[in-house]
């Protein structure tokens, strides 16, 4: 089955709208860094904590505890960096694979309500991994499907947002991810494959709240990057300002 078929391909959409017009103030920003073993985030969201952990303005925290989510310590954050993802692969009895929800309902509930309420979501990567419905919404978009790893380049769609002040282009060793993704995202930076442009960053509202979702984070290394390191900083930052 050919990859037009396997997923709705949308083109880039620019300057969608006015979402994109804010300034970052100098404002204290209490950032939730999810880690856990799914998707193997735990290696990148300890550099991720840790480039955030180097903000005046940031105060952030590391925790593998997916149970916060359903918790009202949850609502004491500003934004939450997710990269754990909703679903996971699990083995059936029969040898076969499945995938299954890595979150319990509450824990999902929980995560809706707080960015719909007027919180931040930074979504990494394998968030977007095999889902529908709901996290589909909120994320933005959806993928199932990328090409082997390889390097390229990482283009900066839209250089006036806030996410991307001061960002140039960088190359990066990742996955693009082919997305079927909602027209109205605003794309912040996208890569090519086969002579046709993919998303690899946007910015999308929800609720009250605002969403922040790279299909980049494969691996710790894409955190390692310069580039890469300020352009999610700005992210939660924008995200957390809601």
């Amino acid at each position: 089955m050919s990859i037009e078929n396997r997923f709705l391909i949308v083109p880039l959409r620019r300057n969608l709208s006015s979402f994109h017009s804010f300034t970052l103030e100098a404002l204290m920003s209490k950032i939730l860094v999810l880690s856990g073993e799914n998707h193997g985030f735990n290696a990148s969201a300890s550099i991720i904590h840790d480039f955030l952990s180097e903000e005046a303005d940031i105060s952030a925290t590391l925790t593998d505890d997916k149970g916060i989510l359903a918790s009202a310590e949850l609502n004491t954050y500003d934004a939450c960096v997710f990269g754990t993802g909703f679903t996971r692969t699990e083995r059936q009895a029969d040898g076969s694979t499945a995938r299954v929800s890595d979150l319990a309902s509450a824990e999902q509930e929980g995560l809706f309500q707080f960015v719909n309420s007027g919180k931040g979501l930074v979504g990494i990567h394998g968030t977007a991994w095999w889902i529908s419905g709901q996290a589909m919404d909120l994320i933005g978009g959806a993928s199932n499907w990328h090409p082997p790893g390889s390097t390229f380049t990482v283009h900066i769609e839209d250089s006036e947002h806030p996410t991307t002040q001061g960002v140039e282009d960088f190359d990066v060793e990742d996955e693009i991810y082919i997305s079927a993704h909602d027209p109205h995202i605003h794309v912040l930076a996208s890569a090519e494959w086969f002579g046709k442009a993919h998303p690899m960053a946007w910015v999308k509202p929800y609720g009250s709240g605002r969403v922040f979702y790279t299909t980049l984070g494969h691996g710790p290394g894409t955190f390692e990057r310069a580039g890469m390191q300020k352009f999610l900083t700005q992210g939660v930052k924008w995200a957390a300002a809601s």
